[in-house]
């Protein structure tokens, strides 16, 4: 009997675990999930997965590649049988067929016709277009179907997504005057190799968008560098910032760019990667004082200048250095950009910095202004007291949507409209909650204590500070949680009172940013942001668990 009791018991422990396990799971799906997608780039984000990707280890550049969510899925009306009979011979036909087609394409494409990165892409695209019931016909007949739909127009449209290849194009100069310059066509600008082992290989025909593309190797050194020299007819003091255009690899591997002009040299200090695998502008800026503004930060900033021997008048010197990431480093680059990305960009910084400031405010206001007022209603003896505890409760009833109107009148007739002390005044009064909390807490505390301060001399601010306060320690504790958590997530209050964005918190800043980025639909970030949003809540309880627990069980609340 004895060894079936202790089984049962340990079967019901063992299962009273596993429920609080798959609790814990399902509580923290979400944010496992905002995390993932925060690890993500912006064609990573559908269809909807659990696993990052893993950056390829690239030490030679062009080569071919496939993301996860490019390669060809089975429809839903196609039998798993079908799929799982056809696909391998469908893909094989369909690779064969393109390297048919090689004298239809042009000859650059050639060493990449039978890769298989390029015969799935091919596969995938025609799948999209294909009719269900051909997959319910015989092999021979499937194959033929397939046959017939690979084109060559089809073979290079996906080509163009599958060659990754460093290529450069417009460059132009942008002026404070908003004025722009376009030095020389994007074919006709000379980039000289000056380190590395890399190859300029001008591209015209083949691809939707000509370009100069760089073919490196990192197998023998870590490093390249290409150089150009262009004309600038505008006044050097007027260069804001130049762009150029330029096609990545997905390689992450970081880059930087040098323009020396007139002597003097200026330096990327923004770190950034070889991340896409289109075309883009990539546009750095001259140090300024929009670097320290709430302005989306869409530039990669130049450092101060620094001497240097090219002083040729009225040209421009721009080095471009590549630099080889280890596939480990190369990981640590895709997982942490979104989050440096999101800090670069917008001044999180700031909206980071007046959240805590308030969190710090508000916490000292309400631990002193509710301890007092409760110590008042729970150790000292006057007319009224029970009423103006009764009324005190009485405000918990009333919504704040009610009071909302006149409270933004009272504060905007006292000037305090657009400023931060709308938000941390009002805890030095105190909160009912709080008052209430506190109030149950100092009532279980013996007066004898309290008669033997009075007795060595001790008045009311002295059994206060040196008596009370010292007990009342886990309530301080559960309060000062409670408190961090309503300001850090407050949105509604900020909203109505500031309008400066200067001083928007967090929870209101990252409102605004989604407003700035709504059509860019840059969604990672948004997801990087709210995580670094949500991690001091999480820090917050775990390492106040304790207190927490301890202040809540200790106090009326009790069950």
């Amino acid at each position: 009997m004895k060894l079936r009791h202790t089984i049962r018991k340990g079967f019901g422990i063992a299962v009273l675990h596993a429920a609080l396990a798959a609790g814990a799971a399902l509580f923290a799906a979400p944010f496992v999930w905002l995390a993932v997608t925060s690890a993500k780039a912006p064609d990573e984000l559908y269809p909807p997965r659990w696993k990052v990707p893993t950056p390829a280890a690239v030490t030679a550049s062009p080569y071919t590649g496939i993301n996860d969510n490019e390669r060809a899925r089975r429809p839903i009306k196609v039998s798993g049988e079908d799929w799982s009979r056809l696909r391998d011979p469908l893909v094989r036909a369909v690779s064969r067929r393109i390297v048919e087609l090689g004298d239809a394409l042009p000859g650059f494409y050639r060493p990449y016709l039978d890769d298989e990165h390029l015969a799935e892409g091919v596969f995938a695209n025609i799948l999209r277009r294909t009719p269900d019931e051909v997959f319910q016909r015989s092999e021979a007949a499937a194959v033929a179907w397939f046959r017939e739909a690979v084109q060559p127009d089809v073979v290079r449209t996906v080509f163009e997504r599958t060659y990754r290849r460093v290529a450069l194009a417009d460059v132009v100069f942008v002026g404070w005057d908003m004025t722009t310059e376009i030095p020389k066509d994007a074919m006709d600008i000379r980039w000289e190799v000056t380190e590395g082992d890399v190859t300029v290989v001008p591209r015209r025909e083949g691809l939707r968008r000509s370009g100069q593309e760089l073919h490196y190797r990192f197998d023998q050194r870590d490093r390249f560098a290409v150089q150009t020299v262009l004309p600038l007819t505008m006044p050097p003091e007027n260069l804001k910032k130049f762009r150029i255009s330029n096609h990545q690899d997905r390689s992450w591997h970081p880059f930087r760019a040098v323009i020396e002009m007139n002597g003097r040299k200026w330096r990327q200090l923004d770190r950034a990667y070889l991340r896409a695998q289109t075309w883009q502008d990539t546009t750095w800026q001259f140090a300024s004082e929009e670097d320290r503004s709430v302005m989306i930060k869409t530039w990669l900033t130049l450092g101060a200048p620094e001497p240097t021997d090219f002083a040729a008048p009225g040209h421009v010197r721009i080095t471009l250095e590549y630099r080889r990431a280890s596939p480990s480093v190369a990981a640590f680059n895709k997982y942490i950009f979104n989050y440096t990305e999101v800090l670069r960009r917008a001044p999180l910084w700031r909206y980071i910095r007046n959240s805590f400031l308030l969190v710090g405010l508000n916490i000292f206001g309400q631990l002193l202004g509710s301890s007092l007022v409760a110590f008042a209603f729970a150790r000292l003896r006057w007319p009224g007291r029970e009423f103006c505890f009764i009324l005190v409760l009485a405000t918990l009833m009333v919504p704040p949507q009610v009071t909302l109107v006149p409270v933004f009148l009272v504060f905007k007739n006292l000037g305090w409209y657009n400023t931060l002390k709308p938000l941390w005044v009002p805890a030095f009064f105190g909160s009912a909650f709080y008052i209430f909390l506190l109030r149950q807490f100092m009532r279980s505390i013996p007066t004898d204590l309290e008669d033997s301060a009075k007795i060595d001399g001790c008045g009311y601010l002295g059994i206060y500070a040196r008596i009370i306060l010292p007990l009342i320690k886990p309530a301080l504790a559960a309060i000062a949680i409670f408190t961090f958590m309503a300001v850090w997530n407050d949105f509604m209050g900020p909203l109505i009172f500031i309008t400066d964005q200067e001083l928007y918190p967090l929870s209101l800043g990252l409102f605004a940013l989604h407003a700035m980025m709504v059509f860019t639909a840059q969604h990672e970030l948004m997801m990087a942001a709210a995580v670094l949003m949500t991690l001091p809540v999480i820090a917050l309880f775990f390492a106040a668990q304790r207190h927490f627990i301890q202040g809540i069980t200790l106090t009326g609340l009790k069950g």
